[in-house]
């Protein structure tokens, strides 16, 4: 009885789960409509008016999905228009292409008409600005009742990557510049603790979570306040530090948001203490500070082959 329930309930189950299957129209990957939009989008890259006008409806619109404005009533076609002239005219190396291995898709649907949905990138260079767009394009084209010009076009585009893009053209300011802050006495303190190879003075205004990048590290590496200290041992061991000159001074950077950073630029007169070989390191710095004012990061620039180098001569 209990096997017969259970085939019964499964029955039941799939019984259920085909009924609620629908079909609701038929997707094609080849198609008369899919032609339309990669002609319309081909004049797009152009600029071509008269043949974007062709493929349109009089009451033709064009909305960015991404566009979080409640008030945003789309593009008509004039504005397409001139937004495609734009591009084509203002801008290096302009085009939509297809993102890797993806096709179009025409989709006629019972009661919502014929669409056509493409996967692009778009990618073009500001002329005047040298600024990059490159974003995912996605597009829903809607067609007329008669399926053989575009009603709508919805796509969706890195909002933010156009608002720089703009901002690109306009000189603006972020923030305040500085030639002393506290946080560049905390910099001037390190680099004094670290002339004088005292590591526990050097990583005193450093957050616990502190990270350090160093230019010979391997690409994408990281490292902690102990690794650090770590890396640091037989740099100690090896080299004297006969001074640290602070070349110009150092910058603070108080940018518009969360973030400071204070970049500074060093020379390092050093001695080999084995071989006595006195040689000199430019290094550059750049330490970034959170909401509490402790360093947060650590980012240094320097010929680490010179070090290596003078390791080498002292196992020789």
């Amino acid at each position: 009885m209990k096997k017969l329930f259970s085939t019964f309930l499964l029955l039941c189950v799939l019984m259920g789960v085909n009924a609620q299957k629908n079909p609701n129209g038929v997707i094609y990957d080849k198609h008369p409509s899919i032609d339309v939009v990669e002609k319309f989008m081909q004049a797009f890259v152009k600029g071509d008016a008269a043949t974007m006008t062709s493929l349109t409806t009089d009451d033709f619109k064009a909305f960015n999905a991404m566009n979080t404005n409640w008030d945003y009533k789309g593009q008509d076609l004039a504005t397409c228009i001139r937004n495609a002239q734009n591009y084509a005219n203002n801008y290096t190396n302009f085009s939509i292409t297809k993102t890797e291995g993806s096709y179009p898709d025409a989709l006629e649907y019972k009661k919502d008409g014929l669409w056509v949905y493409t996967f692009n990138m778009f990618f073009a260079i500001n002329k005047k600005s040298g600024f990059k767009i490159q974003s995912p394009y996605d597009c829903a084209f809607i067609f007329n009742a008669e399926g053989t010009k575009i009603r709508r076009m919805n796509f969706t585009m890195n909002t933010a990557m156009l608002v720089k893009n703009a901002e690109s053209e306009q000189t603006l300011t972020n923030g305040i510049l500085y030639k002393n802050h506290p946080n560049i006495v905390k910099v001037r303190k390190l680099v004094a603790n670290f002339s004088l190879a005292n590591m526990d003075g050097m990583f005193t205004d450093f957050a616990p979570n502190a990270r350090f990048n160093d230019l010979n590290y391997a690409y994408g590496v990281s490292k902690n306040i102990e690794e650090r200290k770590k890396d640091l041992t037989p740099f100690f061991e090896n080299i004297e530090i006969i001074g640290i000159d602070e070349i110009g001074y150092p910058d603070m950077l108080d940018h518009d948001g969360p973030s400071s950073v204070v970049d500074s630029w060093w020379s390092m007169r050093l001695r080999n203490k084995k071989t006595n070989k006195k040689f000199k390191i430019a290094l550059v710095f750049s330490h970034t500070f959170n909401d509490q004012g402790q360093i947060q990061t650590e980012s240094a620039y320097y010929n680490g082959s010179q070090l290596a180098d003078s390791y080498t001569e002292t196992k020789k």
